[in-house]
């Protein structure tokens, strides 16, 4: 048996389908199958059972998946160990953000992984917290930074910076007032992100634990966009502390305060608990050196 042929029942078996781990893997998805069943033949077993909606495993290939688990492992301790010369890291490296994340720190972190691992490319994707989870236990992604804790059971998560919003509105919505109370909330339109966001997430707990209502909405998924429509009058919402700066010093926007302060939103280095590859430390201790989300966004205070 072959290493890629490990490989391949390692993705297939963890996956969410044949084709997700022949997207990891890079390679077509007959050509997965095809490592897959030399595999079977060598070991003179099936190791998934076809007959159903979705490839299941065997009782052998229940058996052999920590195994082969180990294998792969070993492998690339070996490969990062011995190949000094460009950092240890090679191949790809699929992982997620939040729009926040893209706007403050993701370059950072992309030209320092540039000069760190060569060998290595990054494959970036922008989305919606809930959706990089998603993808994440799906194996489409090695590793999600993201809000929150993850509640998937296959799923870790590790605490890497806490990030301040605050509340902000046109100085012509609001006049003179300055507090963010039940009547300013009846009166102006709540603008945030959608539900499945940290940040609204935090901002919905927030407001039942202060015994208040917002029945006038205004949602939208991008957060640059989200502070325009605020800059423009359209409504209040929350600014990343990061963001508030310039626009409140040009007076397009002003700071608004609450009787009880908004809590911090904890942001998290989630992968997968199976997946112990050395790639996913040297990432994290990555992000954890180039992490800011307090650098003045490109649109909103650079």
């Amino acid at each position: 048996m072959t290493l890629k042929q490990l490989e391949a029942f390692y993705w297939a078996a963890t996956a969410a389908s044949f084709l997700v781990a022949a997207q990891r893997l890079h390679i077509s998805q007959s050509t997965l199958s095809k490592r897959i069943g030399e595999l079977e033949a060598q070991l003179r077993q099936p190791l998934f059972n076809r007959s159903g909606h979705r490839a299941a495993l065997t009782d052998a290939g229940e058996l052999l998946l920590p195994m082969a688990r180990r294998m792969l492992e070993l492998s690339e301790d070996m490969r990062t160990q011995l190949a000094a010369g460009d950092g240890g890291l090679r191949g790809h490296c699929r992982f997620g953000v939040g729009e926040l994340a893209a706007l403050t720190w993701l370059p950072d972190l992309v030209s320092q992984a540039a000069v760190r691992y060569p060998a290595l490319l990054l494959d970036p994707r922008v989305d919606l917290g809930a959706a990089l989870e998603q993808r994440l236990d799906s194996g489409e992604l090695d590793f999600a930074v993201v809000a929150g804790r993850s509640s998937r059971s296959a799923i870790a998560s590790d605490a890497i910076a806490d990030v301040r919003f605050c509340w902000a509105a046109a100085p012509a919505l609001v006049g003179r007032r300055r507090t963010v109370d039940e009547a300013m909330l009846q009166t102006h339109a709540l603008i945030t992100m959608p539900p499945a966001a940290g940040p609204t997430r935090m901002l919905e707990q927030w407001l039942e634990a202060n015994g208040l209502q917002a029945p006038n909405r205004l949602v939208c998924n991008n957060l640059s966009a989200i502070a325009s429509l605020i800059a423009s009058g359209l409504g209040i919402g929350l600014y990343p502390r990061g963001w508030l700066r310039r626009p409140a010093a040009r007076k397009a926007v002003v700071e608004l305060r609450s009787a009880r302060p908004l809590p911090d939103v904890q942001y998290t280095f989630q992968c997968r608990r199976d997946d112990h590859r050395p790639l996913l430390a040297r990432m994290r201790d990555l992000v954890r050196e180039t992490v800011d989300f307090e650098k003045p966004s490109p649109l909103w205070g650079g």
